[in-house]
């Protein structure tokens, strides 16, 4: 257990095709330093099933817990958004920009792996902040207005960005820190 995070509610907003190890390791992380992860759908069906993936292989499936619609930030303390083939598919919806420009809105923390940053993106965040993701969306980070770096993590205000799951151990890290560091913050 890590001091502060215990009881802490995380959102992990997952579509089709999230990269299994990206919910996978930072999930168990998570839950082992006391935090509790609830696996966020964007519709009914992502209830029976959520398809993940490993690499080009199919990976683990999982099934959510909430629906975007019915959550706010307010139900959460942090929001975790995993990359692979999910956040292109995600990205667009409303209720998923809705929910993604809450948690910005309140400052709370928002951690982002891989192609992850493309929700970021479509939620018109992007402008002004240093962030990095997987190498492919460098440039949409750049046209987004967003100050792209290559380097395992990068932490600007309570956002954490990955470049995906070879960074995995600097991201898991930052993010715990970061949430440990959150406590008794105004939500």
């Amino acid at each position: 257990m890590q001091a502060g995070i215990e009881g802490k509610r995380i959102a992990a907003l997952v579509g089709d095709g999230f990269e299994e190890a990206e919910l996978a390791e930072p999930r168990r992380a998570l839950e082992e330093s006391g935090a509790i992860v609830t696996i966020v759908g964007t519709d009914e069906r992502s209830r029976q099933r959520i398809r993940g993936k490993r690499g080009l292989d199919e990976g683990a499936a999982v099934k959510a817990e909430e629906l975007v619609a019915d959550c706010t930030a307010e139900d959460f303390d942090a929001l975790l958004i995993p990359g692979g083939w999910s956040p292109d598919r995600i990205r667009s919806e409303r209720e998923v920009q809705r929910f993604v420009k809450e948690f910005d809105t309140a400052k709370k923390p928002m951690f982002s792996l891989g192609h992850g940053a493309q929700v970021l993106i479509s939620a018109q965040l992007t402008r002004g902040r240093t962030m990095t993701g997987s190498n492919s969306i460098a440039d949409d980070i750049r046209n987004a207005g967003g100050l792209y770096r290559d380097q395992p993590t990068v932490q600007d205000g309570h956002w954490i960005t990955a470049r995906g799951g070879s960074d995995m151990m600097l991201f898991n890290r930052a993010m715990i820190e970061k949430l440990a560091s959150a406590v008794g913050q105004p939500a």
